[in-house]
């Protein structure tokens, strides 16, 4: 009898284990969107046109404002393009730039490149009398809903091999504000430092940015920037005198129709190379040889 209860034992925890076993090697799996969701993905490559066939035509600054209602993707809560970005600078995938110099020679470590987006604080130490034998500047801890705006640059060319005009993403840049006091107080928005788009796109194309309630399926932040689902404004123009419109235009008013200005005259040219798939810049008609 003892033999018969000892076995039966023996059959009900082995039973158990196998069953434990077996629940330990099946993957979790909690909801099928987040399991399927692919991780580690590579962007689709951008064939860059030979030099013979490039065109050049301007280079444009333009700030994204995150407050604006089509930009509202980027500042998503949990899944925020400043987060993916630190996230990606911390583990090295991402190399950040020194902000003064925008042709990516000057590199930032990671270190450098989270400072440069915190604020910083004098900390004063005291001794046990209260009396203040020091002082040291602290950083305080990043807060991602500082980071309001951000700036891209990008190259608008005439490719002549596609008879089309063509708008290359180059950086991108967070942008951090500056309140400047004095008599002439004012808050002013610098890039806390640059990133080179194309090594950016590996950290975008992994962020998911589909949301249902916005009719928005299937889509990366990499897919954000390429399609161009952004509001921006444009703030610079390539000049010899890098003039910026801010350093010519007085009011706000006239910032904003200075960029529309700007807007419609590549708007302009695109239509150009319709009607001059060859040549976008046809030459004038002689109205001499009418008279």
């Amino acid at each position: 009898m003892k033999h018969k209860i000892y076995f039966l034992i023996l059959l009900i925890t082995g039973s158990i284990a196998t069953q434990a076993q077996i629940a330990d090697t099946v993957p979790l799996k909690d909801g099928f969107y987040l399991a399927t969701r692919e991780i580690n993905s590579t962007p689709f490559k951008i064939i860059d046109p030979s030099d013979q066939n490039i065109r050049f035509y301007k280079r444009i600054w333009r700030d994204i404002d995150l407050k604006e209602k089509e930009n509202e993707i980027f500042n998503t809560p949990g899944s925020t393009l400043i987060e993916a970005i630190i996230k990606g600078i911390n583990t090295g995938v991402l190399t950040a730039y020194n902000p003064v110099d925008e042709s990516f020679k000057k590199r930032y470590s990671a270190r450098q490149a989270i400072a440069s987006l915190t604020d910083s604080v004098l900390v004063s130490k005291y001794d046990m009398n209260g009396n203040q034998i020091s002082s040291s500047m602290s950083l305080n801890d990043f807060n991602p809903e500082k980071i309001t705006k951000y700036r891209i640059k990008e190259d608008i060319f005439y490719n002549k091999q596609s008879a089309r005009i063509e708008t290359r993403i180059i950086g991108i840049a967070p942008l951090k504000r500056i309140e400047i006091a004095g008599e002439d107080a004012a808050v002013a928005n610098q890039p806390a430092f640059w990133l080179y788009f194309p090594q950016a796109r590996y950290v975008l194309i992994n962020m998911d940015v589909t949301d249902p309630d916005k009719e928005i399926y299937d889509l990366s932040m990499d897919d954000i920037f390429i399609q161009r689902r952004f509001r921006s404004q444009i703030i610079r123009e390539s000049k010899p005198n890098g003039e910026r419109i801010a350093d010519y235009a007085k009011t706000e008013g006239e910032m904003l129709q200075e960029a529309e200005r700007i807007e419609q005259k590549i708007k302009d040219y695109k239509e150009k190379t319709w009607a001059y798939p060859a040549n976008p810049n046809p030459p004038k008609a002689d109205k001499s040889k009418n008279r």
